[in-house]
């Protein structure tokens, strides 16, 4: 669970990262932000650890049944995107699965729960190239790596 502080926190590095993958394309940005809202109100919702509003709840489904089947970045790179989107959905799944596992099934589940942050580096490769690719790719890693500030082997899922 994450607090109010960390969560602001996040969101100013997500914005940098938003930025950096998707360059000067505006609709590659706006399909992030709509996506990384998706992510976290399903998981707020899944793990009712946080408390999320019915805007919450709105805004994520307008940008399901909306937003971004209409985003022109989402249409033109659909094919790539949504198989993105179905990998990480397998992974969360099994993340949720086997957080309280033993123990290498808990280590697991926290390298898991972040699969879904591969589609930014997935967006800059589609706007800005291999280069950038690689170049997001490893922010975000250090960003929001599987090993963060908050990891402790000894308490991992309970």
């Amino acid at each position: 669970m994450s607090t109010q502080e960390e969560r602001e926190e996040d969101a100013v590095k997500s914005d940098e990262l938003i930025k950096l993958a998707s360059g000067k394309n505006k609709e590659a940005d706006k399909y992030l932000r709509m996506i990384g809202h998706v992510y976290r109100v399903l998981d707020d919702v899944y793990d009712g650890d946080f408390p999320i509003t019915r805007g919450d709840i709105f805004d994520a489904i307008e940008h399901l049944l909306i937003g971004i089947p209409s985003n022109r970045f989402f249409i033109q790179h659909q094919n790539k995107l949504i198989s993105q989107h179905i990998t990480a959905y397998n992974a969360w799944m099994a993340a949720n699965r086997w957080t309280k596992g033993n123990l290498e099934q808990r280590v697991f589940s926290h390298v898991w729960r972040g699969d879904y942050q591969a589609v930014i580096g997935l967006v800059a490769l589609l706007t800005q190239g291999i280069d950038q690719m690689k170049l997001v790719d490893q922010k975000v890693r250090e960003t929001f790596g599987p090993i963060g500030e908050d990891f402790d082997i000894n308490n991992l899922g309970e």
